[in-house]
């Protein structure tokens, strides 16, 4: 991995994002978009630097640049009930170049007042897509089996997503594919809270190690993401 300035979360991030959850407003922002720029905006984009060539490793078209890694903090309300205008927590997702997030199985890093997580998955439920993935567990169920059993996976990654009420496979299954076979959709997180680890330097490395942990995963489900 390489050299990064990212020194840990730090009690200023949150701090901006408490009061910009308190004040979701364009006033706000305004008045305090420099804290944004140097407390939040610029170590995050470090964070992004970092991370870049550890997802480059899972996918040689992933994306690594900094300002395309890190989502705005503006956010898109056009399609939500949700209409508040400003993110109050910081989102950083990696993805091949050019790909749509509900085209992707995107690695991922969330940083906020609310706790610190990261991982790997799909933006959205896409029922072909979960027809696809179906389709290739029983082609081969050991192949899923190995990646998803990996006890260094399991021990750091819990496979999350709604499952089908009524989905059984027409065959036996092994218990991880299983799991996966019955997914609308799925994700695979690790959840720090805020631990003290996340306030340390060290939790980019953390967090690179977490996405190279997933590198078996994603060459199983990144392909089906569009069909591939």
């Amino acid at each position: 991995m390489a050299e990064g300035k990212f020194a840990g979360v730090t009690q200023a991030m949150l701090d901006y994002y408490i009061g910009l959850a308190l004040n979701n407003n364009r006033e706000y922002y305004l008045a305090t978009k420099d804290v944004y720029e140097r407390e939040v905006r610029a170590p995050l984009l470090d964070l992004a630097e970092t991370l870049a060539p550890a997802a480059l490793q899972l996918d040689g078209e992933m994306e690594q640049r900094p300002g395309h890694i890190l989502a705005r903090i503006r956010r898109d309300t056009r399609f939500t009930r949700d209409k508040s205008p400003y993110r109050d927590h910081a989102w950083l997702s990696f993805r091949p170049m050019g790909r749509r997030k509900s085209g992707s199985f995107g690695l991922y890093a969330a940083l906020g007042p609310q706790g610190c997580c990261y991982g790997a998955g799909f933006y959205d439920e896409e029922p072909a897509r979960a027809r696809r993935i179906r389709e290739a567990i029983l082609r081969n169920p050991d192949e899923f089996e190995a990646a998803l059993s990996d006890p260094e996976l399991r021990e750091r990654f819990q496979m999350l997503g709604e499952d089908y009420r009524r989905m059984e496979p027409p065959v036996a299954l092994p218990p991880y594919a299983d799991a996966l076979y019955r997914k609308k959709g799925v994700y695979f997180e690790h959840d720090d809270g805020l631990d003290g680890r996340v306030f340390s330097p060290r939790y980019a490395e953390e967090i690179a190690e977490g996405f190279r942990l997933l590198r078996p995963v994603y060459a199983l489900l990144a392909p089906l993401a569009q069909g591939e």
